[in-house]
C-alpha cells in the first residue's frame, strides 16, 4: 500500500512540475511587450530572467526556483523511502548557513572564535553549509582546503587533521554558474575577474570560455589605457586582427582587475558581436551574469570596500549612458536592462544551494531540518537572503529561516539590521544562541556521543 501511495505522489509531483516548466516555457510568448532575443537557447535564457533578480527588497517572486525545488524534493523523498534512512524515529535538527568573510575573517585574518564556534557546530552533528560572495577564481575544493588550513591553527580540540568543511559544503559565489548555465558550456564566453577564475571555468567545462585578458590582448586597442599592447606576447597587426569570438554571454565570476576595461570591454560585446568591425547590432541580447551583488565587504582594512556590486552599478550607469548615444530610446534601455543576471546572496538561487546542501546532511544522519539559520555581517545580502527564504517557507508551508547579525563585519552599531532575529557579537555567540534553542532535539540526535557542552 505504501509503495502504491508513494507511486501516486511521484506521478503527480512529475505531472504538476511538468505544468509548470510549461508555464515557463511559454512566458516570452506571454510577455508580449517583450521583444525577442537573438541568443542560442532563448528558453534557458528567460527561465533566468524570471527569477534572477537584483535584490532590492526582501519581496521575493515564485520563479524556476520552486520547479527545480519539486523536483529535488520528490528525488529526496523517493531516495529515503529507498534506503529507509529518515522519519522513522522522529529526529529533526537546526541547520546553519554561515557567511566566511566578517564572520570567521576578516580579510585574510581569521580568528580563534571562529574556529571554536565550527566545533560546537561539529560536535553537536549540526547540518551546515559555508556561503561567500567571493570566492576569488578558486573552485570549491580549494577554497575549502584553504578554510579548513586557517581554522585548525585555532582549534586546541582537534585531533590529527582537521576537516571542517569540504567541497560539498562549499558554496562560492559562482558555484551556480555549473549548474543553472550548464546550456552555455559549448558556447563561446567571456569570463571576467581575476586571473585565476579562467581555470574555474574551464574546471565546471565552460569549453569556449575566453578571460578578458586573453580577449584585449588578441585586441589590444580595445581599452585605450591597457598595457597589453606592450607585450612580447600580444603582437599586434591591424591588418591580421579577426573578430570571430561572438560571445553568447558574459560571465562575471570576480570583481575585475581593471575596473575601466571591465566596463569598456562588456559594453563592446554586449553591443557587438564584432566590436572591431561594427559598432552596434541593434537585434543583439547577449546575458552578463554577476556572481556577487555586495556594494561593500569586509577586509583588513578598516573600513568595508568597494564590492563586485559596486562594478555592476558603474557598468550600468556606463552602458545606459552608451545607449543614449546610439539613439536607443529609454523604453529599450530599460528592456536591455533585464540582460543583467544576479546571482550570490541575498537571492533565492544561491540560498537554494545552501538548502539542497543542508538536507544532504540532514540526510545522512537521519534528521529532518526543523529550522534554518543564516548567520552573517552583511544585513543586505546575509539577513535580506534569510527573509526571501522564510517569505518562501511561509508561503509554501516549510521549514522557517532566521537570519543572525553579528559585529565582526560590514554591520556596526547603529546600522539597519534589516530585520535581523537577533544581533550577536560573533559567530561564537550565535552558534550558542542557536544550540541553546535546540538543546533537547540536539541531546535527542546525539545520546551515543555524550551530552554536549553547553554554555551557562
Amino acid at each position: 500500500m505504501g509503495g502504491l501511495l508513494l507511486a501516486l505522489f511521484a506521478s503527480f509531483c512529475v505531472a504538476e512540475l511538468r505544468v509548470r516548466q510549461s508555464n515557463i516555457r511559454s512566458w516570452p510568448e506571454r510577455t508580449q511587450h517583450r521583444k525577442p532575443f537573438d541568443t542560442l537557447k532563448t528558453r534557458q535564457f528567460s527561465q533566468l530572467r524570471l527569477y534572477q533578480q537584483y535584490p532590492k527588497t526582501p519581496q521575493c517572486p515564485r520563479s524556476l526556483v520552486l520547479n527545480e525545488d519539486l523536483e529535488f524534493q520528490l528525488k529526496r523523498l523517493v531516495r529515503n523511502r529507498r534506503l529507509g534512512s529518515k522519519g522513522q524515529d522522529g529526529h529533526t535538527t537546526p541547520a546553519i548557513a554561515f557567511d566566511i568573510d566578517g564572520v570567521f575573517k576578516m580579510g585574510g585574518a581569521y580568528t580563534s572564535f571562529g574556529a571554536r564556534a565550527l566545533r560546537k557546530v561539529i560536535d553537536a552533528n549540526i547540518p551546515y553549509v559555508l556561503m561567500t560572495n567571493g570566492g576569488g577564481g578558486r573552485i570549491e575544493e580549494q577554497y575549502s582546503a584553504e578554510v579548513n588550513k586557517k581554522l585548525e591553527m585555532f582549534d586546541e580540540e582537534r585531533s590529527g587533521t582537521a576537516e571542517y568543511v569540504n567541497a560539498d559544503k562549499m558554496i562560492l559565489s559562482y558555484t551556480p554558474f555549473n549548474h543553472d548555465l550548464a546550456y552555455l558550456k559549448n558556447e563561446p564566453v567571456l569570463i571576467v575577474g581575476c586571473k585565476r577564475v579562467i581555470d574555474a571555468a574551464n574546471h565546471y567545462g565552460f569549453k569556449k570560455a575566453m578571460h578578458i585578458s586573453e580577449y584585449t590582448c588578441k585586441h589590444p586597442l580595445i581599452n585605450p589605457f591597457g598595457t597589453n599592447g606592450e607585450k612580447d606576447d600580444c603582437v599586434f597587426n591591424v591588418e591580421r586582427e579577426t573578430w570571430e569570438e561572438d560571445f553568447k554571454a558574459v560571465l562575471v565570476f570576480t570583481d575585475p582587475e581593471d575596473f575601466f576595461e571591465g566596463v569598456q570591454v562588456i559594453t563592446d560585446v554586449i553591443l557587438s558581436s564584432k566590436p572591431g568591425e561594427i559598432e552596434v547590432e541593434k537585434g543583439r541580447r547577449i546575458p552578463v551574469v554577476f556572481s556577487n551583488p555586495d556594494l561593500l565587504w569586509k577586509t583588513q582594512y578598516k573600513q568595508p570596500r568597494f564590492g563586485q556590486g559596486a562594478f555592476r552599478l558603474a557598468l550600468e550607469a556606463c552602458y545606459k549612458a552608451r545607449l543614449r548615444t546610439l539613439g536607443f530610446s529609454e523604453e529599450d534601455i530599460q528592456e536591455r536592462m533585464g540582460d543583467f543576471i544576479q546571482y550570490g546572496k541575498p537571492e533565492v538561487s544561491q540560498f537554494r544551494f545552501a538548502k539542497r546542501a543542508l538536507l544532504d546532511h540532514a540526510d545522512k544522519i537521519g534528521c529532518d531540518i526543523s529550522k534554518y539559520y543564516m548567520i552573517g555581517d552583511n544585513p543586505t545580502s546575509d539577513i535580506v537572503g534569510a527573509k526571501n527564504m522564510d517569505k518562501l517557507a511561509v508561503e509554501r508551508n516549510d521549514k522557517r529561516w532566521s537570519g543572525l547579525l553579528v559585529k565582526t563585519g560590514v554591520y556596526k552599531d547603529g546600522d539597519s539590521p534589516l530585520g535581523a532575529d537577533r544581533i550577536c557579537e560573533n559567530v561564537l555567540e550565535a552558534v550558542d544562541y542557536i544550540i541553546e534553542q535546540h538543546k533537547d532535539e540536539i541531546l535527542k540526535n546525539n545520546v551515543n556521543y555524550g551530552e554536549p557542552e553547553f554554555d551557562e
